[in-house]
């Protein structure tokens, strides 16, 4: 019973406005998928 493990990667985005606001925000991908769509995009150049 060899179950793979969910990898997940926290990712964070910062805006900084020109008027000194701050907006931040974080959330949680599935890394698979997520490397996936790299190869595809690397792929497309």
């Amino acid at each position: 019973m060899d179950m793979k493990k969910e990898q997940k990667i926290k990712t964070q985005e910062w805006v900084v406005m020109f008027d000194g606001q701050i907006k931040k925000s974080e959330k949680e991908i599935d890394a698979d998928e997520h490397h996936l769509e790299v190869r595809y995009q690397n792929n497309q150049v």
